[in-house]
């Protein structure tokens, strides 16, 4: 028997379609037009009615208005047994008719000139399309049940289908009541198809076609519902959907079918019954305490997801970050960061639904909300606050595989090619990024709510700051050579910011009951600080070692041609071997042979300055003769050649020269 036209083949068309705007919902509703028209042809369905037919009818006084040539065929319960492909008469003619309503209303949005006229023919459209699938759920609900040829989940997708077509008519009548309970019916209906087609061993279509299932109710049942039960009764707003969906079902034969259709019995019966794992979460979970603040839980979809980020949250403690065995302590770092997934998309859901929740009640009127608002920025200050610090810490086991394999390059890699080493400059940027990401991370921390009035909060968040900033400061320096300046500078201000990191603050009184806390302040600042100094000091003299070896190259070239003193190539030969231990290229250490022709030399002879100083001042007095003058000269230049002189001056003279010369 050939697959009739149900709910399933006509969501993959409207999502082919890609229904967006009037034009796509006019060339829908020609696309459901053929296929109908091919379908009554197939079938052999007669839809004119005879001329004679036509004229009797029109001379009715009461049928002259709505009088019509055509009619619609509504398939009896044995052609419907017959061939199940009847049942797509009535189901596209309905599809039609809703693509023709939203096509009005599509051209209504864009032109609001003629809307009360547009709005009545969007509601005939909707009731006309409502009566068709109403006929064909009339004729499956009361068929017998030995003659039927659908099964449970076929007669589930008319019962369905039939609901989304009332609850937009109701809606768009602003019959909120009536849509409410309409809308429930189809939640309850499009999960029970869920629960039908999600199973560990099905196939890819029926996976597929639960998606679709999915995304209808996330993007058009669920939000319709609030709405509607919020225009109803305001103080639903809180009330999960589930439990809306299960107070506003009406009676229906829809529970019967979910239990037979559904391959999770449990989650069935929590579908009919309200009862999920939200109410529960709530009733677990009445108050969310964060710091000195507490907060009432009011939400049941927050409280559901702060639950299950809890609970990947025991998970990744027990196996990751504080594992009780040690077979947990033998993963790698990669697997360790991999583990953190799951528990950030946990805390990330659990940050939308609180957003979500704010949005609501800020956009409600209702009594209490501004007290309302401040209870949830609370609970959003909670949950950004965990999802942040996880994330800070799988950055850390990030950066942890990446430091170690960076100080295995560096090991590897020597001074002089470190600069054009390109793998390391890629591990040493990776490094700085991650970084960055954390420090980025501690400042939006900074930012939440709150915690600018939490004053040892605010302090250890900026102790953490400098101290990240640290480690990114010496990341960066190891980049360079030990010997640049660079490096030296980035030390230095690596050993700086580490020195202003305020340990005490970092100790905050409740971090043994706040597993992130813990987790997030929990950082070696000893250590850190200990390996930082020994760094810059490192680093420091190669510095030093460089500015001396620069010098002694500057000099050497300052010098070339003319050979040194040997007392100082031995002194900065000396410098350099304490420093490095390596033999400088440019000390020439064969000059020390010539300490052996230290002892073959002839000292100089010392020149007689006293000698010539006299010289200078001889027979420059007034009253001393020439002859006298001369004949001084030539004593003084015997008695420095060591010739005794056979003439002596006068004693009077001598007598006169003596006070002269030693005054001067």
């Amino acid at each position: 028997m050939a697959t009739p036209v149900l709910l399933d083949q006509l969501l993959r068309e409207r999502t082919a379609a890609l229904l967006q705007s009037a034009t796509d919902y006019r060339r829908y509703a020609h696309h459901l037009s053929s296929r109908l028209h091919h379908l009554r042809k197939t079938l052999k369905v007669r839809r004119r009615i005879p001329a004679k037919a036509g004229k009797s009818a029109s001379t009715a006084p009461s049928d002259s208005a709505t009088a019509s040539k055509y009619k619609t065929h509504v398939p009896t319960a044995t052609e419907l047994s017959a061939d199940k492909r009847f049942a797509g008469i009535l189901l596209l003619a309905a599809e039609r008719s809703w693509a023709q309503a939203m096509e009005t209303k599509a051209t209504m949005e864009s032109n609001a000139a003629a809307a009360p006229e547009r709005k009545r023919h969007i509601l005939s459209r909707l009731a006309k399309a409502r009566k068709h699938a109403a006929a064909l759920e009339s004729i499956l609900l009361n068929a017998d049940s030995e003659a039927n040829p659908f099964t449970d989940y076929e007669i589930l997708q008319v019962v369905t289908y039939t609901a989304l077509l009332a609850a937009t008519g109701d809606i768009e009548s602003r019959n909120y009541e009536k849509a409410v309970a309409s809308f429930a019916l189809a939640y309850t209906g499009l999960s029970g198809l869920v629960l039908s087609l999600a199973a560990a061993d099905a196939s890819d279509d029926d996976n597929d076609m639960a998606d679709l299932y999915r995304d209808l109710i996330s993007s058009t049942v669920e939000p319709a519902l609030k709405f509607s039960a919020n225009q109803v009764d305001p103080s639903s707003r809180s009330i999960a959907v589930l439990a809306l969906a299960h107070n506003y079902l009406p009676t229906s034969p829809v529970d019967k079918l979910v239990l037979s259709i559904a391959k999770d019995e449990t989650k069935a019966k929590e579908l009919l019954s309200g009862k999920s794992d939200a109410a529960e979460a709530l009733s677990a979970m009445p108050t969310i305490q964060w710091r000195s603040h507490t907060a009432q839980l009011r939400d049941t979809t927050v409280a559901a997801a702060i639950l299950t980020a809890r609970a990947a949250d025991d998970k990744l403690f027990s196996e990751v970050l504080f594992p009780s065995d040690d077979v947990n302590n033998k993963l790698s770092l990669r697997e360790k960061a991999l583990r953190f997934d799951p528990t950030l998309l946990a805390w990330q859901d659990a940050v939308d639904a609180v957003h979500e929740a704010i949005v609501e009640v800020t956009n409600s009127s209702t009594e209490g909300a501004q007290n309302r608002v401040q209870e949830l920025y609370v609970i959003s200050t909670y949950a950004n606050y965990s999802l942040i610090s996880r994330r800070i810490t799988r950055d850390n086991v990030l950066v942890s595989q990446l430091r170690s394999s960076l100080n295995k390059k560096l090991k590897k890699t020597s001074a002089s090619k470190l600069a054009a080493n390109k793998s390391v400059s890629a591990k040493v940027r990776a490094t700085t990024g991650i970084y960055d990401t954390i420090l980025q991370s501690v400042s939006q921390i900074i930012e939440l709510p709150g915690v600018a009035a939490d004053e040892s909060l605010s302090n250890a968040l900026s102790s953490l700051q400098k101290y990240y900033s640290s480690l990114r400061l010496a990341v960066a320096a190891s980049g360079f050579s030990q010997a640049s300046v660079d490096a030296s500078t980035y030390w230095k201000k690596a050993v700086d910011e580490i020195n202003c990191v305020d340990e005490m603050a970092l100790n905050l009184d409740d971090i043994e009951g706040d597993n992130s806390a813990k987790i997030l302040f929990s950082v070696d600042v000893p250590g850190t600080r200990k390996s930082l100094i020994a760094g810059a000091a490192t680093s420091q003299s190669f510095s030093e070692a460089a500015k001396i070896l620069e010098e002694t190259k500057l000099e050497a070239e300052q010098n070339r041609g003319s050979q040194p003193f040997v007392i100082d190539t031995l002194t900065s030969a000396a410098i350099w071997l304490d420093k490095r231990t390596a033999r400088p290229k440019f000390v020439d250490f064969e000059r020390l042979v010539d300490l052996d022709n230290v002892a073959s030399l002839t000292p100089v002879p010392a020149k007689p300055v006293f000698f010539d100083t006299a010289f200078n001042f001889i027979g420059y007095e007034d009253g001393i003769v020439q002859e006298a003058t001369t004949a001084a000269a030539a004593a003084a230049v015997k008695a420095g050649a060591g010739i005794k002189s056979e003439a002596t001056a006068p004693a009077q003279q001598e007598e006169k020269k003596a006070g002269w010369f030693w005054r001067r």
